[in-house]
């Protein structure tokens, strides 16, 4: 039997290295990824695995990134508190010019139009533009504009894209990957870490932190951690996937000065201890489970907000 899924790959920050981790095991475990649906970082790795670039292609892009360039402002950004420019040039090198009609796989991510407030599903024209907007942490990373959408993370909106990878195979089980943990386990959850690789300098890193406004802004992305958690967890009783995977990393931060290594191992484990389950979804009662799941509507397409205008 052949055991086809889609995916719904969640936001996280520097927590996403376990979606390759997941991506790899399910491929060494015999199970076909029909579909992507991602937001944020999740967006980011769906966007390769759907350029036909393997999970071991991926890490070796992540061990090619400069961690000192990673959060590096560019020319014409929009407003924010860091870039993405190191990352953003790895990306661009490695999806180039390619449009969704050209990806291996059907892959959509999620964005969210802060001009309207609705979620906007990045479905068609250049995969780049549409992984810049998913990636655009609010007020910290750059929005992305098309046309007359302001576009930020989707996360906000959708951490988890159930729906969407729901829109995309509607007759398959739909595994999520859930990388914030279970309500039940939000004690003592890490918060904010600057990265050592911030381009500013960790001295003044650490005194900015120390003036009013910087911890306010601590507490800010704190606070917008935990509404993003809450907001998955509601999203996920709605939608019910067919299975919720959530690795184990509890005790990593959005930024985090995490060994991406150990996070994708982690990833490759919550797979093999899943398996049971994860089979469990192409039983009879579960196919028939999936007929009377709820079809909610994904969002706005891209492509007709961009028609409209």
């Amino acid at each position: 039997m052949t055991k086809r899924i889609a995916l719904a790959l969640g936001g996280g920050g520097m927590k996403g290295y376990a979606h390759i981790g997941v991506l790899r095991q399910f491929e060494r475990e015999g199970f076909e990824i029909a579909a992507v649906a991602g937001t944020s970082i999740g967006g980011i790795i769906g966007s390769l695995y759907a350029c036909g670039y393997s999970p071991d292609d991926i890490e070796t892009f992540i061990k090619e990134l400069d961690q000192r360039t990673l959060f590096r402002r560019e020319k014409g950004e929009q407003p924010a508190l860091l870039g993405l420019g190191g990352l953003l040039n790895l990306l661009k090198s490695k999806i180039g010019n390619k449009d969704f009609t050209e990806l291996h796989l059907p892959f959509l991510c999620t964005a969210v139009d802060m001009n309207s407030g609705c979620e906007i599903i990045m479905d068609s024209g250049k995969v780049f533009d549409a992984v810049q907007a998913t990636s655009a942490m609010p007020g910290i990373f750059p929005a992305k504009v098309i046309g007359n959408l302001y576009l930020v993370d989707g996360g906000i909106f959708d951490p988890v894209p159930v729906a969407v990878a729901r829109w995309l195979e509607p007759n398959l089980p739909i595994v999520a990957v859930c990388l914030s943990p279970a309500q039940e386990n939000w004690d003592n959850l890490p918060h904010l870490q600057i990265p050592g690789y911030t381009p500013v300098p960790p001295a003044v890193v650490e005194t900015v932190f120390q003036l009013r406004l910087g911890q306010a802004m601590r507490v800010f992305i704190d606070s917008l951690d935990v509404m993003t958690n809450m907001v998955a967890e509601l999203r996920l009783k709605i939608e019910r996937p067919d299975y919720i995977l959530r690795p184990s990393i509890k005790e990593f931060a959005i930024f985090n000065d995490a060994n991406p290594l150990e996070l994708i191992k982690r990833g490759e484990n919550s797979v093999k201890s899943n398996l049971q389950g994860l089979e469990s979804v192409f039983s009879t009662r579960q196919r028939l489970t999936r007929w009377f799941k709820p079809s909610l509507s994904p969002g706005h397409l891209l492509s007709e907000m961009i028609s409209k205008n």
